[in-house]
């Protein structure tokens, strides 16, 4: 039912729109020369953004296996946290450490070109280069711990180790990271926005902003958003297409690494890789905090309107996220009903990419169409707020799924031989599962609860008097130059994610953040 609600909603929104377009004139839009240089930088920053946190998330991914260090743990729970940062807030902190003013240019005299396309991949791998280091260590979890101990037994180096086991499982790990990473680059909107400059450095999705917030012109953002999709769609069916299976084993549980040869270009590789990456990562999230001794601080924590803008917030993200997981939870049940059936076990997978899509169609559109739809139907005006709430859950959906499915899986390969043996079924299975993937769920909650509380794309677009949040506000106040002031609220903004998320890992999950070392 959730999996078919959401279909519906999708289609309605994207009818709403194509009933207020002129077909006819598309072709007037493939003629302007200012489309086809947006799909170029779009496609061309994704790609370097893409290219560019894979690259170094490989080698960081392969060292957490292999070395044991005092805070890899906390290093691996900050990878975590820094995927779901509020956006505005990580652009502030790229902004405090390489801005013209900056940490850099204070203390080394650096000029970085921050605004623009520099600007952008500095941000871009700030947010996914820990996503995809997490994504590789998920395909990790695939190799044998036979494979491992054989590896150690003859010796192979870290590099044979590397060539022959681990790039084998890499591989199929890499496209999926790829195409989940250029597609949330490809969508980019906030980061461009910020960070963009100008019209030169202007995606696909700061054009629909622009066709919709400015100019109100319906036909324009329908027809850049199915451009959109189709460019995205296209692009990870050629990927998909190219890539190999990635099988789970069902009787796989912990993994463990077996000691290889080391040897001192290991130890320097491994370092080099770690330092970039605690250089691009820890930073801008230090930065972030820094207001915290400035004496505006304090009278900031006075603001009416900051506290306003937080409980707006929570009154999004908590319905946003709880409905997130309930529709990821949907897309579970039926991949694994699926999965139960073998003249339907060619869907699961297909049902996972069915929700991965949502990251292909702009939240701004589904936005619009939704309150199209709404409008039509009498209640466009009052309905601001759910248009808000069910956008921010459906776009939150693709990570959601990722923390969930894998375990969901696996739990139905493990036990559903005993589970139609014994007639075992719905809420009993849930009970006897909980206490395995009650730590899946509250990350996947998580995940969701921070992308619904920084998101800033669909609440610019319905924002008003009275539905003002946190990204927003921060957002007014560093446009009207209030620099100080937007600091002290992010520092604001990013306490309370680490709150949250805390909070899930606690009472959901049931334990402390902890990463297996």
């Amino acid at each position: 039912m959730g999996v078919g609600i959401f279909l519906l909603v999708g289609a309605a929104s994207l009818a709403a729109l194509l009933r207020y377009s002129d077909l006819p004139s598309w072709l007037g839009y493939l003629q302007q020369p200012y489309l086809w240089r947006v799909v170029r930088f779009s496609l061309w920053q994704a790609l370097l953004s893409s290219g560019i946190s894979l690259l170094i998330a490989i080698p960081v991914a392969s060292c957490l296996i292999h070395r044991s260090f005092y805070g890899r743990s906390a290093l691996l729970q900050l990878f975590s946290i820094s995927m779901v940062v509020p956006t505005i807030v990580a652009v502030l902190g790229v902004v405090v450490v390489y801005g013209r003013t900056g940490w850099l240019s204070q203390m080394f005299g650096v000029q970085v070109p921050l605004y623009g396309l520099v600007g952008i991949l500095l941000a871009h791998v700030f947010f996914n280069m820990p996503l995809a280091v997490r994504l590789l260590l998920q395909g990790y979890d695939l190799i044998p711990a036979g494979q491992w101990r054989q590896a150690s037994q003859l010796g192979f180096s870290r590099w044979a180790a590397f060539r022959l086991i681990e790039w084998h499982y890499m591989k199929k790990a890499l496209p999926g990271a790829f195409v989940l990473i250029f597609m949330l680059c490809f969508s980019s909107f906030a980061v461009v926005l910020s960070l963009g400059g100008g019209p030169k450095f202007s995606t696909l999705e700061v054009a629909i902003y622009q066709a919709l917030r400015f100019d109100f012109d319906l036909n324009k953002a329908s027809f850049l958003a199915l451009l959109q999709v189709f460019i995205c769609t296209l692009f990870a069916v050629v990927v998909y297409r190219l890539a190999p299976v990635n099988r789970q084993d069902a009787s796989l549980l912990a993994v463990k690494s077996y000691v290889l040869k080391d040897s001192i270009l290991a130890k320097l590789a491994d370092g080099l890789a770690m330092l970039c990456a605690l250089l691009l990562v820890i930073p801008p999230f230090v930065a972030i905090f820094d207001p915290v001794f400035s004496p505006v601080f304090l009278s900031t924590l006075q603001s009416t309107a900051l506290w306003g803008a937080v409980l707006v917030s929570m009154k999004i993200a908590l319905p946003a996220a709880l409905l997130s997981l309930l529709l990821g939870i949907c897309f579970g049940v039926l991949a694994r009903f699926c999965m139960a059936r073998q003249y339907l076990a060619f869907l699961p997978n297909k049902i996972e990419h069915l929700g991965n899509m949502i990251l292909m169609v702009p939240g701004l559109v589904i936005a619009t169409g939704l309150f199209l739809t709404l409008r039509d139907l009498g209640i466009g005006l009052q309905s601001s707020y759910w248009i808000v709430v069910w956008v921010n859950s459906v776009m939150a959906l693709p990570f959601v799924l990722r923390a969930l499915m894998p375990v969901l899986y696996q739990q139905e390969r493990r036990f559903r031989n005993i589970y139609l043996s014994l007639g075992i079924h719905s809420w009993a299975r849930w009970r006897l599962e909980w206490p395995l993937i009650r730590r899946s769920v509250a990350q996947a909650f998580g995940y969701a609860l921070l992308l619904s509380l920084g998101d800033m794309g669909v609440i610019a677009l319905f924002g008003s008097q009275g539905l003002v949040s946190l990204p927003l506000y921060l957002f007014q106040l560093i446009g009207s130059y209030r620099l100080e002031e937007g600091a002290c609220v992010a520092v604001v903004l990013i306490s309370l994610c680490l709150m949250l998320f805390y909070c899930s890992s606690r009472f959901i999950g049931g334990v402390t953040i902890r990463v297996k070392d």
